[in-house]
């Protein structure tokens, strides 16, 4: 019975020195979802793998058009990176602008003409 204990200890530990932590340990949230826009037959995305850019895709194939950096996350090398990370919250078409907004409230405007970024 002791030595079962001792093993069971044994291989507990094994398993969190190997990174079996469990998710619940996580120290933030995935992000939700945005809702893509389509226009014009081009489907505009921010994917939160591709954190602060908008991606432009053919609303048919999914073919990649472009893509274009929103905003830039300047990372403290001292801090933990997932509390650091900012992720688009919103895509609004406007008259040819993607309005974006992101988890700090900061809203961005894509001209998709031009693809000029501005502060809103």
């Amino acid at each position: 019975m002791r030595s079962m204990n001792r093993l069971s200890a044994l291989l507990a530990l094994c398993v969190l020195l190997v990174g079996g932590t469990p998710a619940a340990v996580a120290k933030r949230a995935a992000p939700r979802p945005v809702a893509p826009v389509v226009a014009d037959g081009v489907r505009y995305s921010a994917p939160p793998e591709a954190m602060g850019f908008v991606i432009a895709a053919t609303a048919d194939t999914g073919k990649e058009l472009w893509r274009v950096r929103i905003y830039e996350i300047h990372v403290d090398p001292n801090l933990e990176r997932n509390v650091q990370d900012v992720f688009i919250t919103s895509l609004e078409l406007k008259d040819g602008t993607l309005i974006i907004t992101n988890e700090r409230g900061e809203k961005f405007a894509l001209d998709l003409k031009t693809r000029k970024v501005t502060r809103q």
